[in-house]
């Protein structure tokens, strides 16, 4: 009998498990599944990421109404969708260190261009290295130093100001209160389709949001950081802060005009049964008078608490960006080129009478004399 019993209670065990009534979403409305997995995520990012942005279809309108001639309007519709960002790379929190590389493409039937920019920041000394090999042409002191990074770093009295550890630690509280402003009614389980499949997801939630929303949310975050960053600060009255600049950008993302921008973001979260996010996919619409546009971005994560890094760059691999020789468009203006300029503007130099025609005149001024 004890047997059976206790062979019941590891069955009623597996079949728990199985289910996922172990898992950290077990029993979780909507919207507090949401808000666990992006914290979870957050206190945990160390992962790659591979995705892409692009336009699905895009209109402009003027009031001219050139652009509702069909032609225009399908090629401004066609260029916009063989435009596409391509974005990937890794982060690893515990280790201050992420990897982003962009790459913006045009591409269609026999035609392909596209650039790459390959960068990282390292939290340990404020610097962010960045491989410009696709501007080397414009730049002669990049071809002089092949396969190089060039690093930029803070000032260290700058970087002293910036809590960024202390404003990392505060993110999944700051991201709990934002999400938790937003109406439940924008929280939803979704059926498992296809792709959940494909990335291994137990479940999916859905997140609909107006601009309005995203804005409101946008500035909570940033208000949260600011506050953190204010509580850390030795001498709040300093001119350069973390505070500051945080300020700076919220007031920045006031000024969009969200109210004249109409439409809304779908965002589909595929989630692991330990609640990890294995892939985001978004829908996004937006019009106003000038213009209506259907937007995708897709994002995958892999590599879990293992991230892979594409580049290892070591010491000799670095060059300073102040140890750059950059041309005179770049560094600034020259006193070389500002030399033509002032010289332009001065008074050009009064011709010279040629000496015959002095002479002649002296002559008839004699003459006149005489008689």
């Amino acid at each position: 009998m004890t047997r059976l019993k206790l062979t019941a209670a590891a069955a009623f065990s597996a079949l728990a498990l199985l289910t996922g009534c172990a898992t950290p979403l077990a029993g979780k409305p909507a919207d507090e599944a949401a808000r666990k997995v992006m914290a979870l995520n957050w206190q945990n990012a160390s992962y790659n990421f591979d995705g892409q942005f692009g336009f699905s279809q895009l209109r402009f309108a003027d009031s001219g109404g050139k652009l509702g001639q069909p032609e225009l309007a399908d090629a401004i519709d066609q260029v916009g969708s063989s435009i596409k960002m391509n974005v990937s790379g890794a982060i690893d929190a515990p280790a201050g260190k992420l990897e982003l590389i962009p790459e913006l493409r045009f591409e269609r039937r026999n035609l392909l261009a596209s650039v790459k920019l390959p960068m990282q920041f390292r939290a340990q000394d404020m610097s962010l290295l960045v491989d410009p090999s696709a501007i080397d042409l414009a730049v002669p002191a990049l071809r002089r130093n092949p396969g190089k990074f060039v690093r930029a770093k803070l000032p260290a009295d700058i970087a002293a100001r910036i809590p960024l550890k202390e404003m990392y630690q505060a993110m999944p509280q700051i991201l709990d209160q934002a999400y938790g402003q937003l109406d439940k009614k924008a929280f939803s389980f979704e059926p498992l389709d296809a792709y959940a499949d494909e990335v291994g997801a137990k479940y999916k939630l859905r997140l609909t949001l107006s601009k309005e929303q995203e804005q409101k949310m946008t500035l909570l975050i940033l208000d949260g950081l600011a506050k953190a960053a204010r509580q850390q600060v030795a001498q709040p009255n300093d001119k350069f802060d973390a505070e500051s600049m945080l300020k700076l950008v919220r007031d920045l993302v006031k000024l969009s005009p969200a109210g004249e921008l109409d439409g809304q973001t779908v965002s589909d979260v595929y989630v692991s049964r330990s609640g990890e996010m294995e892939a985001i996919r978004q829908t996004i619409h937006m019009a106003s008078a000038e213009f209506s546009a259907d937007a995708y971005f897709n994002l995958r994560y892999s590599h879990h608490g293992k991230p892979q890094f594409v580049y290892q760059p070591a010491e000799n691999d670095i060059i300073d960006f102040n140890k750059l020789e950059l041309p005179g468009w770049l560094a600034g203006k020259a006193d070389a080129g500002e030399q033509p300029i002032a010289d332009a503007a001065a008074p050009a130099p009064q011709p010279q009478q040629p000496a015959p025609s002095a002479a002649k005149s002296g002559k008839k001024k004699t003459k006149a004399s005489a008689q």
